[in-house]
């Protein structure tokens, strides 16, 4: 019925919302748990594809001024966290909804759904939220921001992969000009990589679990150069 009258509009749907019915916390827990590491890693993957595509949609703007002007999109936000659920829950989008429901006892996947946006639009606000405090603390440094370093830190396990210094290895040594190429290759193919940094002066190729943008970084002897793999998922 009208009778309790216009209630102010939500906040952001980031808490559970329990659209559809009541839920133990064990099944809300398996599920989140399953759900949780795979939504925060695509949801800062994505949102660095779509700082990415507004340098290059600009290249008068690129760095920290693409990050700024995605920070500042609220349709950009909403359609991550459209795009991150479907790939959380959605069987047919590819190998991601498949993990997460064999992870889930049977018992429970039919909450997938409902957790899944819930998962979704939590992880799309926490990488908003590291970038925007990443651009922050930038401030000081506004060069930085307009090149593609990575922090130190965040490294897959038993890394660097050493392709320049040796024969060993499925390349062989690896010219400096094809680092690049052979570290985004082993990128691509690891789920776990969502972004990769090399060392020329090295070889030395190092496979990404997370993105920060660097802050004052000193490029006057060797840079680490960053590449975003952009389209892991069909």
């Amino acid at each position: 019925g009208q009778s309790q009258g216009h209630s102010p509009p939500p906040p952001p749907p980031v808490e559970l919302e329990g659209r559809h019915r009541a839920m133990s916390s064990q099944a809300q827990h398996a599920v989140m748990k399953a759900l949780a590491p795979t939504a925060k890693l695509l949801a800062n993957s994505m949102l660095f594809t779509a700082v990415a595509q507004h340098a290059r949609s600009d290249p008068k703007k690129p760095g920290r001024a693409a990050m700024e002007a995605v920070l500042g999109d609220k349709q950009a936000r909403s359609k991550i966290a459209a795009d991150l659920e479907n790939k959380l829950a959605n069987d047919h989008s590819g190998e991601y909804a498949n993990e997460i429901r064999n992870e889930v006892p049977e018992k429970y996947r039919s909450f997938i759904p409902e957790l899944a946006h819930t998962a979704a639009v939590s992880a799309t606000t926490m990488a908003f939220i590291d970038l925007r405090d990443n651009v922050l603390k930038a401030a000081d440094y506004p060069k930085s921001m307009d090149r593609g370093y990575l922090e130190n830190g965040n490294s897959l396990a038993d890394m660097p992969i050493l392709m320049g210094s040796s024969s060993k290895g499925e390349y062989g040594p690896v010219a400096k000009d094809k680092l690049e190429f052979h570290c985004k290759s082993k990128c691509e193919s690891n789920h776990l990589c969502v972004a990769y940094t090399y060392k020329p002066s090295m070889g030395a190729c190092y496979l990404k679990s997370k993105l920060n943008p660097v802050r004052g970084t000193d490029c006057t002897k060797d840079c680490w150069f960053f590449g975003v793999v952009h389209q892991r998922l069909p």
